[in-house]
């Protein structure tokens, strides 16, 4: 008996890791028929550190399959939304604006996580999704199906500690790639 479960919790171990391992090698990018393999595809990605000078707010930057235009930043205070609908900060948001276009051929998915935050100090903090939906509930710059030419508007909101001087965003087309930067100041 204990070495059929012994057995069984192998085979679901081994299971689970190629499920792993085909999954992130379904989303390491990179456009279909490119001629590189999938191998070195994730090595190219961890390669593409952002670059140090970056472009400014209102300046476009494509990355991927979107295009990025911050225009705006500022401290959003501890509480976002309208009640009943509304989001407490573990310390105070920061939120940017965005312009996000499409810049592809196919509709694209855009996920708030794939822009980080970057302060002075160089930590990074992820998008708050549900406070970007409450703060802008028109506006669905959290999570939106992108139709190539097409862009979208809205704020992305980022929970920080009370005094993080924000200096830039990291933006990416997908959640695994270390993105590029713009900068907010």
């Amino acid at each position: 008996m204990l070495r059929s479960i012994a057995r069984t919790t192998t085979i679901l171990a081994a299971t689970v890791a190629v499920a792993g391992l085909t999954l992130t090698g379904c989303s390491a990018g990179g456009a279909a028929g490119s001629g590189s393999g999938g191998a070195t595809e994730p090595a190219r990605s961890a390669a593409a550190a952002p670059t140090s000078a970056g472009v400014g707010l209102n300046t476009p930057l494509t990355v991927g399959t979107f295009t990025y235009t911050a225009t705006a930043m500022k401290d959003a205070g501890p509480t976002v939304g309208s009640a009943p609908l509304t989001q407490t900060a573990q310390g105070t948001y920061i939120e940017v604006d965005f312009t996000i276009a499409n810049a592809g051929n196919s509709a694209a998915t855009f996920l708030s996580n794939y822009v980080k935050l970057k302060d002075a100090t160089g930590k990074t903090y992820d998008a708050d999704p549900t406070a970007s939906l409450y703060a802008s509930p028109n506006q669905q710059a959290w999570v939106a199906a992108i139709n190539p030419g097409n862009t979208l508007t809205g704020p992305i909101l980022f929970d920080v500690p009370a005094g993080t001087q924000p200096t830039s965003v990291l933006v990416s087309d997908n959640a695994f790639s270390g993105g590029k930067e713009i900068r907010l100041q």
